[in-house]
Formats: structure tokens, C-alpha cells, sequence
């Protein structure tokens, strides 16, 4: 019999590997309580947790106290349970889960990996398991994050994807603007804060305050390789200021069809507003070694995580490891938006956690895993703990980050395909001044719109309803 499971696995995986993404309605969320308060026993069972991160979910003895705190989680719940936690080096991926499970091979019961990579790779070949079919657990629940957050986790309106939320790892996404305090205060210039509580953290502030950073620096002594501005992605921070100027990624027309929000008046002006900063050398794609490891700009926009994660053997990468202070603070707003728009944005490759259906244990187990495992790994607080009092300088900096992260924006470029990389590329174009900021969706417009008709047919109507 396992025989023949594994045989038409094969033939599901084979030919589902080539069919693309299809989209439904927002499942419903019904408000219950999945917790298992029972006497639960796992007596026997092995867990298998596969990550290209290992050091991350399983770092060193006497790293840190983060990773010790993980470590005896772990011990807890195999004591507790009688089960056993397997966690290993796995590819970023789902070709090995595809390979066991056709194999009828015990193997992964969790892949962390890139919704780009497992996530969609396993959903396609009929693998993953839509958390709403996964007994004794509620995926919506608060420890697996915000369905916010996780919504390059949905695939055909199924919620699939589980984030560790109130663990120590804080939630990645695009769309952060840091800044060196050092630098700053030793111009004699003011923070983003104080801009941001005088209520004037806008796109007309924000220009003249570039250009004190740059007469500063070369009073300074700086050299000419110094820019106040540094960008990870041209693009991106377009998609961000975007947002700043009041546009939606999705929204709905006259007529009630999707349709995309960033190809209209305000979504040029952000293009104009950018290319205008770029023209000034005051904003450059310079990468984040300029701000992090050369302390050559002022100011950085790039993933949060630079802000929020140190890891293992790389410190002197991100931020927390380095011994000046430094700041965060969302986008400044454009003359369409205000200081309640959100630069933050998810985006499909960031990580989170998949349950395969085929791994050999149980679904119902697994449930019963998945809900002790990602309980909170410690009485602090978890990330909201490490942030607000380790990583960061000041308590804005964690207000900031919070504010960003419970309203998040998403831009569906998981269903939408090359076409969102084709505008990318397009306004990158436009800020490096290879492009006219009109000309920016004329060569995408037709396709874009095909796309949102055909792949774009769920949303979480409240998230675009504004």
C-alpha cells in the first residue's frame, strides 16, 4: 500500500511542479480555541525540523542567551512529551521533502524556507498542509503572527505558512529606514525623531534635511564617495514611498475590479521625488556596507533585518553588532499621504515555516507539536523583549518597528509574477535617470493588468479598503 501512495505522490508531484499559482476567497476565521490543555504524550515520535539556518534554530551552547533559552525549549518539550526534536541542515527548498516523500521516506515534518522556494514548490506538488486542515492547532492564532504579516503565506486564499512569532526572532520586512545617531548628532543636526514629533516628517523636510547631511560631511572631511541617503534597492524604496504618498499596491476601481494602486499620479510623484534626490547626490544605491561597515552615509533604507538580527560568525553585518548607536524610524510621507502611511512591506522572499502532510507522522501529531513548539520561547517577551531593551538605543526605535510591522503592507508579487520584477526594474530606471518618470508603467501596464485579472483574485478586503 505505501507503495502505491508513494507512486502517486510521484505522478502528483511530476505534474504539478509546472502549474502556477490559482487564487480563491479569503478563508473564514472563526475565533476558537485549538489549544490541547490535555495530558498529551508524543512518546516515541520523532520531530524533523529542516532549515538552511541551522545556527539560527540550534546555535552553539553559550552563543547567546537567545540560543541557550531555544535550546532548553526544546528539552522541555521532549521531556515533557516524550518525543524526540530532530533539527538539521536542510536546503532551502523542497526537492529533498518531494524526493522522500515519493521515496515513502520519513522526512521533514517542518521546512523553514523562502515562500519562493519550499513554500510554493510544496503547495504545488500537493505536499503542504493548509493550516485550517491541520487538527489541535489554530493557525491564526497570535504565536504563529499576524495574518498581516503572513500573507505571502496564503496560496489560493489557504492560509499555509507559521511563523515562530513569540520567539526571539523579530519579523523581517521591507521598507526600514535607519539612521547613525554618532554621525548625525556629531553634525549638529537633528534626529528623524524629532522631525517625526513635530509632525513635519514629510518629503519637503526630508529633501533640505539630505542636504545639510551632505554640507555637514564635507565640512566634515568626508570624501566624495560619501552620500547622505544610501538604498539597498532603488526599486523598492520606490514601492515604499509609494506608500508614503497615500498608494495601495491593490485596490479596487469604479467598477469594483482589482486594479494596481502604484499607476496613478501619486506613484509618479514618488518616482519624480526619488529621481530629484538621486539628481542632488544625496541618494544613491550604495548598498548596506556603505552605512553598516564604512559608516559612509547617514542614512540607510533597507530590509529590517539589518536592524533587528545578528547572527552567528557574521555580526559586523547588521547593525546590533556594530558600537555606534543607530535609529529606525518609518519613511517620511509625501503630500498625499500622512504620518499614518506605512513604508513597510512583505514581500515573497522572506521565510516561514511549512508542516508537509506527508512526513510520516501524523498530521493530528504534528498539530499537537506544532502548538507546544512555537509557544513563547521565554517569560521575557521574546523579540518584543530583545528590541526594546537589547538591540535598540531608544524606545522609538521599538514604537517605530511595532507601528510598521501591525500595519505592513504586501505586494502580492508571488502571484503577480515576472511583471512585478518588470516594474521594478522600471522604476529603477526612472531614479537612476535612464527613464522618464511617465514612461514608468507604459511598458508594463498591459501585462500588470493581465496579471492582477488572471492570478491577483483573493485580498483581505480590510487590508485595501482605506
Amino acid at each position: 500500500m505505501k507503495r502505491i501512495i508513494s507512486l502517486i505522490l510521484s505522478i502528483v508531484i511530476l505534474s504539478t511542479l509546472v502549474l502556477s499559482v490559482s487564487c480563491a476567497e479569503e478563508e473564514e476565521v472563526f475565533d476558537m480555541d485549538f489549544h490541547v490543555d490535555l495530558d498529551v504524550t508524543l512518546e516515541g515520535l520523532t520531530f524533523i525540523w529542516g532549515t538552511a539556518w541551522l545556527t539560527q534554530f540550534y546555535p552553539n551552547e553559550g552563543f547567546s542567551l537567545v540560543g541557550d533559552n531555544m535550546r532548553a525549549h526544546y528539552r522541555e518539550i521532549e521531556e515533557e512529551m516524550g518525543c524526540k526534536i530532530n533539527i538539521i541542515a536542510w536546503e532551502d527548498g523542497g526537492r529533498r521533502v518531494m524526493q522522500d516523500v515519493a521515496a515513502g521516506m520519513k522526512t521533514c515534518d517542518l521546512v523553514d524556507s523562502h515562500a519562493t522556494n519550499a513554500g510554493i514548490e510544496l503547495y504545488r506538488a500537493g505536499i503542504l498542509a493548509p493550516l485550517d486542515d491541520i487538527p489541535n492547532i489554530n493557525g491564526y492564532d497570535e504565536k504563529y503572527g499576524p495574518l498581516r504579516f503572513r500573507q505571502y503565506g496564503i496560496f489560493d486564499g489557504k492560509l499555509y505558512g507559521l511563523y515562530q512569532y513569540l520567539w526571539d526572532f523579530p519579523p523581517e520586512f521591507f521598507g526600514t529606514m535607519t539612521f547613525n545617531v554618532d554621525m548625525l548628532s556629531s553634525f549638529g543636526l537633528p534626529l528623524p525623531y524629532e522631525y517625526v514629533e513635530a509632525g513635519n516628517w514629510n518629503w519637503e523636510t526630508y529633501k533640505s534635511y539630505l542636504l545639510s547631511i551632505d554640507a555637514s560631511a564635507r565640512n566634515a572631511g568626508y570624501d566624495s564617495s560619501f552620500v547622505a541617503h544610501t538604498s539597498q534597492s532603488f526599486a523598492t524604496d520606490a514601492i515604499s514611498f509609494m506608500f508614503m504618498n497615500g498608494c495601495k499596491m491593490i485596490e479596487k476601481d469604479a467598477n469594483g475590479n482589482y486594479v494596481l494602486g502604484l499607476d496613478n499620479s501619486y506613484g509618479l510623484a514618488a518616482l519624480d521625488y526619488l529621481a530629484d534626490l538621486a539628481r542632488e547626490d544625496v541618494f544613491a544605491e550604495n548598498g548596506n556596507d556603505s552605512f553598516i561597515k564604512q559608516q559612509n552615509a547617514a542614512i540607510m533604507t533597507s530590509e529590517s533585518y539589518y536592524a533587528t538580527h545578528f547572527q552567528e560568525g557574521n555580526e559586523d553585518a547588521y547593525l546590533p553588532g556594530q558600537p555606534w548607536v543607530y535609529g529606525l524610524v518609518n519613511y517620511p510621507y509625501g503630500p498625499n499621504g500622512n504620518e499614518n502611511c506605512v513604508s513597510a512591506f512583505v514581500h515573497k522572499t522572506r521565510r516561514l515555516n511549512w508542516v508537509n502532510a506527508y512526513s510520516g507522522n501524523e498530521l493530528s501529531d504534528i498539530g499537537i507539536f506544532v502548538d507546544r513548539l512555537f509557544e513563547p520561547i521565554d517569560d521575557e517577551g521574546g523579540w518584543k523583549a530583545s528590541l526594546g531593551y537589547s538591540l535598540f538605543h531608544d524606545k522609538r526605535d521599538f514604537e517605530n518597528y511595532n507601528k510598521m510591522l501591525e500595519n505592513v503592507n504586501y505586494v502580492y508579487d508571488l502571484p503577480l509574477g515576472s511583471v512585478y520584477d518588470d516594474m521594478k526594474t522600471s522604476f529603477s530606471y526612472v531614479i537612476s535617470g535612464r527613464r522618464a518618470a511617465g514612461e514608468a508603467f507604459n511598458s508594463i501596464r498591459t501585462a500588470m493588468d493581465e496579471s492582477i485579472k488572471k492570478n491577483v483574485t483573493w485580498v483581505i478586503e480590510d487590508l485595501i479598503a482605506e
